[in-house]
């Protein structure tokens, strides 16, 4: 499913970069948007069963991940040197996500688990085709890019905590570690200008953006003696709606 998406933008972008004829007079270099505004997080929740390294505890088998929604920011610059194509530079922080884990067996009535936390930066680049020429107010555009997401501040809740030693899984204390991602990322959005004249130069604007994360999760437990792990692949592929203000220099 990532892949067909990202797909489609492809396929609907470079036929376009194909046929492009692009004068000389057109280029202008120091063509630049400067962005900043609120980031709508939703995860997509497509994740593998927590599991130990060598075998499947029945508690756990079949899990899923539930990762609750959060607002985050964003800033980003644009250079637009063409009239239809720019390259944008986005950075996304802010956002802190609870985790629960469903499906947890071995719990009559309590399936769902409240299981830890974890915060997410991403920084994407992007090539975006603009549809529309430079003077009209609507300026719809395109993107598709890299992205690269930070995991950090990820922490174990005391109820999972609790779990693992009630179980007799854990002798005591466990820690919750992720990892970082590269992957695409799509965007599709508009900027607006606030009108001509002096107020030309202000845009709102708004863009909905695919990423394709995913990493690596490790639960650390205390045994006796020494220790052990539970991992899971774990894929965010977060859709994210970016609502902001923009500067045109």
């Amino acid at each position: 499913m990532k892949s067909l998406r990202l797909a489609a933008c492809i396929t609907l972008l470079f036929p376009l970069l194909a046929h492009a004829q692009i004068p000389v007079s057109d280029v202008d270099l120091k063509r630049f948007y400067a962005r900043v505004g609120a980031s709508f997080i939703y995860p997509d929740d497509n994740n593998t069963s927590l599991k130990y390294h060598i075998f499947q505890d029945w508690n756990l088998y079949r899990t899923e991940w539930d990762i609750d929604d959060d607002v985050g920011w964003n800033i980003s610059g644009v250079w637009r040197p063409l009239p239809y194509f720019g390259v944008e530079l986005m950075y996304t922080d802010g956002a802190d996500f609870s985790l629960s884990l469903d499906h947890l067996k071995g719990r009559p009535g309590h399936e769902r688990i409240d299981f830890g936390r974890f915060s997410a930066s991403s920084a994407n680049l992007f090539v975006n085709w603009y549809m529309m020429d430079l003077d009209c107010l609507g300026q719809p555009y395109l993107g598709i890019g890299v992205n690269y997401s930070d995991f950090y501040d990820d922490d174990l809740y005391p109820e999972f905590q609790n779990f693992l030693i009630n179980s007799g899984i854990a002798t005591g204390p466990s820690d919750f570690g992720m990892r970082h991602s590269w992957g695409a990322s799509a965007q599709l959005g508009i900027d607006w200008r606030l009108g001509r004249g002096v107020a030309r130069s202000w845009l709102i604007n708004a863009a909905v953006i695919y990423t394709d994360a995913n990493t690596d999760t490790i639960v650390t437990y205390t045994t006796d003696p020494g220790y052990q792990r539970l991992y899971s692949d774990f894929e965010v592929n977060p859709w994210t709606l970016n609502l902001g203000i923009t500067y045109e220099f």
